[in-house]
């Protein structure tokens, strides 16, 4: 049947390297199996792969559903079983494209069902996707078109308020006014989903126009309110890192990537200990004047994109009570990333393309889906 998809511009221009690329997407977290891939499985019973697929496909038993029906089991370095030397699928080659799963078939893409209507993105936890994504110095665009789809699709159903697509819509324009530096583009999205949620639904109708006046003239003016003075100092950016690295070894999150990126971190800020505390705060500074403030005052696209795509593929803001904690959770994904890029360019003594695509790649790879790591964010954000 035939469906209005509302998608970015860049969703039609991907196509995945192979081989070629620098990660796998078939290493590192769980890989989820529908339904009716797992049935198909079960009746392949001849050729070399009938074994493995038996011995290494399970049944999922926490909360299963159709598209989360079995996993894959994973070896002991957290690559998929059926991942061969050339870092190619075994399911591919032995039966070929028709018998990958659903999250095969479909990473790094998503497409979710919003009222009546299906939105598509990509994920930057790809390498490519987030090249294609983060590196567009225009910025994102988005397009409707009609699309015939299969009942069966793997949809991602959200239910989302009244005014959805108008408060979507203004805070996707508040990410993309180039006029204000990204930090006071953030500081007043978490004003206006403050206000958003502290009004009651039945008068957004009328308070949203005025409320999006208001707040349009607030970031216009952001240079002039000082709104930067509202963001963490320097020392609560440093004890943020020191979270960071202390999650990452607490829970072994195995991702070599993710993990040379957090080495960097330490390193380049020193994160020895409360003993080099005020070292660790100098560094920081210093390095954020040398190398973070230049490379983003030349390439702020790269984190407006970032945060533009988040707010997209995540269907936010989703739920009125919550809008200052979702707004949250952006605000403190961002920050980690800032304080993070400036440990390793103080390790580097540069900043670049190549090593902002390889922290943010795989940053969300490692920790966008993790469920220890969303608990986390909950307890620190008072849930």
């Amino acid at each position: 049947m035939k469906r209005e998809v509302l998608l970015p511009t860049y969703f039609e221009k991907f196509s995945c390297v192979g081989a070629a690329c620098e990660d796998t997407c078939c290493a590192g977290w769980k890989v989820q199996v529908d339904k009716k891939s797992f049935q198909k499985y079960r009746k392949v019973t001849s050729g070399s792969i009938a074994n493995d697929l038996r011995m290494n496909i399970t049944r999922e038993r926490t909360d299963p559903s159709d598209n989360n029906y079995a996993k894959i089991k994973m070896d002991e370095d957290m690559n998929c079983a059926f991942l061969n030397e050339d870092k190619l699928c075994n399911i591919y080659i032995e039966l070929g494209e028709s018998y990958l799963c659903n999250t095969c078939t479909f990473y790094p893409r998503q497409m979710t069902e919003v009222e009546n209507r299906v939105e598509k993105d990509l994920s930057v936890s790809c390498p490519e996707a987030a090249r294609l994504i983060l590196l567009n110095p225009e910025g994102i665009d988005f397009i409707f078109h009609e699309e015939q789809f299969d009942k069966k699709m793997p949809f991602t159903h959200v239910t989302v308020p009244n005014h959805f697509w108008d408060i979507r819509m203004f805070a996707i324009q508040i990410l993309q006014s180039h006029y204000a530096p990204i930090e006071s583009r953030l500081l007043v999205l978490g004003m206006f989903m403050e206000k958003m949620q502290a009004t009651p639904q039945i008068e957004w109708a009328q308070k949203l126009p005025v409320y999006i006046n208001e707040y349009e003239g607030i970031l216009y003016r952001s240079e002039q309110l000082n709104l930067h003075t509202n963001l963490p100092s320097n020392l609560e950016m440093v004890n943020m890192t020191y979270i960071l690295v202390q999650f990452q070894k607490d829970y072994e999150l195995y991702n070599p990537r993710f993990g040379e990126c957090i080495t960097e971190l330490k390193e380049g800020l020193q994160l020895l200990g409360d003993d080099t505390l005020q070292l660790s705060v100098a560094l920081y500074n210093k390095y954020e004047q040398e190398y973070y403030k230049p490379f983003f005052e030349k390439n702020s696209h790269i984190l407006e994109n970032y945060l533009v795509n988040y707010l997209f593929k995540n269907t936010l803001p989703q739920n009125p009570s919550r809008f200052a904690k979702e707004y949250a959770q952006v605000l403190m994904c961002f920050l980690f990333l800032k304080a993070t890029l400036i440990g390793m360019a103080g390790y580097h003594q540069t900043l670049s393309e190549e090593m902002v695509i390889k922290l943010i790649q795989s940053f969300t790879k490692t920790l966008e889906n993790n469920a220890v790591f969303r608990d986390f964010m909950n307890k620190v954000l008072g849930d």
